[in-house]
């Protein structure tokens, strides 16, 4: 028997493009970039400062909880009465996050102030409960730290909960946020673009680090409208190819979409439109072609991915991905690839570089891949 659907509810986000879901939607419809120097890290030795700055206070102690509280309280805000009214031990929360407020190590490292909560926040765990306590979530709290894929895991997780009786509404919260232990990483491994993300372009030549908190309220389906986004399937794998690098022939990616299609009981040719990972390096976006080829062949759905305008924004990447799909379907268009300017040769012709409009999206995409070689596919529906 087919599990129940679970639906979206309510979403949240905070990211370059501003504070709100509107300031994310107006990004996207103008396929504005909001990648920008940081001279927060002009000083020390990157690759590249051009990279998505969310509007916080940069010289707070705690970003990662700043972040996660704004995307969450405005996503609960956006729920009905009748989802509201949800007993709190029916509330669960499930925390995406790759670093969790790895400024606490920073400052403790070189003997800056730091407050005993923010300090605290560096165990993801204590993040999730403190942020479950505040917003009134008194079921399950969990926390995914599956590097790229979290956020993709973490609505996975959030859903099996709800299909399961666990719960009746899940907050699905990614939250990572810019430092210099990010920054530092990603030189070493010489995967920063120094003129900023171009993904699928034939001169990308890496990422750019972003920031972001988003929020995803799931709720069970017979809790939200009838005209609501359902989340109806999803899939996942690991390629076990390199601690840091995909798999070159797509195939768990493949498999992951395959899983997902199946549990929506959909078609290829049922897909209206692929939110890819698209981080604009040169073998993950090869890969990512290469995964599509082999579910689509040659006649692939539109396919754009949004880390030219908010960056790679890691543990939330998943989560913020997903809203801007959702957004994308409530408005009926499809989201372009900003910054990319010559589609590689070999890639998907239908690769979307500006926004249009769509006169109907009924099923969406989302991917997402991440160090390990793991592989995150999930589907979204519109009834």
């Amino acid at each position: 028997m087919r599990e129940p659907q679970v639906a979206i509810a309510g979403c949240g986000a905070i990211c370059a493009t501003g504070n709100g879901t509107e300031t994310l939607l107006t990004a996207l419809k103008n396929n504005t970039s909001c990648l920008c120097p940081n001279e927060r890290f002009t000083r020390l030795r990157f690759q590249s400062n051009t990279v998505g700055t969310a509007p916080i206070d940069a010289t707070g102690d705690d970003p990662a909880y700043k972040l996660a509280s704004i995307a969450l309280r405005e996503a609960i805000s956006r729920l009905c009465n009748r989802q509201s009214s949800i007993p709190p031990d029916r509330i669960g929360l499930i925390l995406s996050t790759t670093k969790a407020n790895i400024e606490a190590l920073e400052r403790l490292s070189d003997g800056r102030p730091c407050s005993a909560a923010a300090s605290r926040h560096l165990q993801a765990d204590m993040l999730a409960a403190d942020l479950a306590s505040e917003f009134g979530a008194l079921g399950p709290v969990q926390n995914i730290s599956n590097a790229c894929v979290s956020g993709l895991v973490a609505l996975m997780q959030g859903a099996k909960l709800i299909q399961r009786g666990a719960a009746d509404a899940i907050f699905v919260v990614g939250a990572d946020h810019l430092s210099g232990f990010v920054m530092g990483g990603f030189t070493a491994l010489k995967a920063i673009d120094p003129q900023g993300c171009r993904p699928f372009d034939q001169d990308r030549r890496g990422l750019s680090p972003g920031e972001a908190g988003a929020a995803i309220v799931l709720v069970r389906r017979d809790l939200a409208p009838q005209s609501s986004i359902t989340i109806s399937g999803w899939g996942s794998s690991n390629d076990a190819n390199h601690m840091t690098g995909p798999s070159r022939d797509g195939a768990g990616l493949a498999q992951a979409i395959h899983a997902a299609m199946s549990a929506a009981r959909l078609q290829p040719e049922q897909i209206d439109y692929v939110n890819a990972h698209g981080t604009g390096t040169p073998y993950n976006d090869a890969m990512e072609s290469t995964a599509l080829r082999t579910i689509f062949g040659q006649t692939t759905p539109p396919i754009s991915g949004i880390k030219g305008m908010i960056g790679h924004t890691l543990g939330a990447a998943g989560v913020i991905e997903t809203i801007a799909c959702v957004l994308a379907m409530q408005g009926k268009f499809l989201p372009g690839t900003t910054r990319l300017n010559n589609v590689a040769e070999g890639f998907p012709a239908n690769l979307v570089k500006e926004p249009r409009t769509a006169t109907r999206i009924d099923h969406i995409l989302k991917l997402n891949t991440g160090f390990g070689g793991v592989n995150g596919a999930l589907i979204l529906s519109h009834e």
